[in-house]
């Protein structure tokens, strides 16, 4: 007896070195847990079925997954874009009037965003954590959060400049606001790790290189081992990380990375934007795993994440969506696109990444990265069912050709946008589902929604600090 059959659509199943295709395929649910999948007349022989879900002209393939999110930010969506030094100039001294208690409700939003575009599972990156990881068990969406630990103190910020601090000196470091964010960490680590039956996990998010000492990067480090997590860490970010450790330590923050013991197969390592070819080849052979926030990265730095070399080195590349503000979307279907895209334009040339790769990325492999391959990423008896379904009658993914060669899978990497996702599952429950969710009502967070950005205009546009920056000249100008 099964709870759920989903029959007669084509399956993308990602099993495998490929990406699994089965034609007229189905999917057998027991509560959680995938129990049979493959052809339909075989998986239907497990039957009969509580609930039976028509896939006919539908593709069923495991739900996406975003690596790397800052959830919380999405109030301030493209409010640090066209600017240079975006983190000074736009994201920081804009983003910096959020009202704290309009958090939990703009993580809420972020997820509907991602579920709506097909993402089931989310690697939230933000402060406080402690509060926004309500929002992921509300949502019904599988999370491995964590909290940001830093030894720096923003409300120092005035002081430093004060003391003659500019923007791309190293940052200066507060031992006690390390200590305090590692305890918010462990505690938010005791209260949620293995929540739902571990639909959320809890892992450790030390900031960057040059935002912790060296001590306490190596205490983050063994605090997660202990306890079998995994290190969450944007990597060669930007120059001003390799300037930091360079004077602090006379390595790029790659090299120095791996010289304290950083650099090992628990790693997930976030953008790596001004890597090297060498510190690449580095962080493969060391079996860390990288992120890839295609989109943001090349609208606030210009820059291509070195996905595609990542991968013909041999190692695991997961996407990301980073921030709304300079990215304007947690969607990666469109994270997709980007990856697979750029890097042929670098290139010049056509199979710099194909996309039944990158596809990979946005699930098993990203599965992979975050550490939860055991249970999702792919359609396998024994995982557990988190899936999506899409629609295969209507552009882009329409019309559906399948001899002598396929066209599903460059349709959803170049072309889908995440309108035709008409059903999300995680863990056998369904929690979006033709527009609607499950366990929100979407009308009703809109409008929260639409009044916590009326606030944070208001206290913006109140700030004196905002007045002369660049982003909010080019409003002035008419130019956006």
């Amino acid at each position: 007896m099964l709870d759920t059959l989903i029959t007669g659509g084509h399956l993308l199943t990602m099993a495998g070195p490929g990406v699994g295709f089965v034609e007229d395929g189905a999917v057998g649910i027991r509560g959680r847990t995938i129990v049979a999948v493959g052809p339909r007349r075989e998986v239907e022989a497990h039957g009969p079925a509580t609930t039976t879900l028509d896939g006919r002209d539908r593709l069923v393939m495991p739900g996406l997954i975003d690596a790397h999110l800052h959830s919380a930010a999405v109030l301030g969506r493209g409010w640090a874009q066209e600017v240079e030094r975006w983190m000074d100039s736009a994201y920081g001294p804009m983003l910096r009037n959020v009202d704290p208690a309009d958090a939990p409700l703009a993580t809420l939003w972020a997820l509907m965003e991602g579920v709506a575009n097909g993402t089931t599972t989310f690697a939230d990156y933000t402060r406080p954590m402690g509060e926004l990881v309500r929002s992921h068990a509300l949502m019904g969406s599988r999370s491995v959060v964590c909290d940001s630990i830093s030894e720096r103190n923003f409300a120092n910020r005035e002081r430093w400049i004060a003391q003659g601090w500019k923007p791309g000196d190293p940052t200066p470091l507060d031992a006690e606001a390390g200590k305090e964010s590692l305890a918010r960490s462990l505690r938010l680590h005791e209260e949620w790790d293995g929540h739902d039956e571990g639909r959320i996990r809890v892992i450790f998010g030390p900031h960057a290189a040059d935002f912790l000492s060296r001590e306490m990067l190596l205490r983050v480090q063994a605090e997660a081992r202990q306890r079998g997590c995994r290190l969450h860490l944007h990597v060669a970010q930007d120059p001003r990380e390799n300037n930091a450790t360079q004077q602090r330590f006379g390595l790029r923050a790659i090299p120095y990375l791996e010289s304290i013991g950083l650099l090992a197969p628990d790693l997930i390592a976030v953008h790596l934007s001004t890597a090297t070819e060498a510190e690449v080849e580095t962080v493969v052979k060391a079996g860390a795993g990288m992120v890839c926030c295609a989109n943001s990265i090349g609208i606030i730095d210009g820059v291509m994440p070195p996905a595609a070399l990542f991968k013909r080195l041999g190692g695991r590349v997961a996407l990301g969506s980073d921030q709304a503000p300079g990215n304007n979307s947690h969607n990666i279907f469109s994270e997709m696109r980007a990856t697979a895209m750029h890097p042929k334009i670098r290139a010049e040339h056509p199979l710099a990444i194909p996309s039944w790769q990158v596809l990979r990325s946005a699930t098993i492999e990203g599965a992979e990265v975050l550490g939860v391959a055991d249970r999702v990423g792919s359609l396998e008896v024994g995982k557990e069912a988190d899936l999506i379904l899409l629609d295969l009658t209507r552009p882009p993914l329409a019309p559906v050709l399948l001899r002598p060669a396929r066209n599903l899978v460059a349709n959803l990497v170049y072309a889908e946008t995440g309108r035709n996702v008409e059903l999300s599952m995680v863990a056998g429950k369904i929690i979006y589902r033709d527009g609607r969710f499950s366990n929100v009502d979407a009308e009703e967070i809109h409008g929260k929604v639409r009044a916590a950005a009326e606030r944070l205009q208001r206290a913006t546009a109140a700030d004196d600090r905002t007045r002369d920056l660049p982003i909010v000249d080019l409003t002035r100008r008419g130019l956006a």
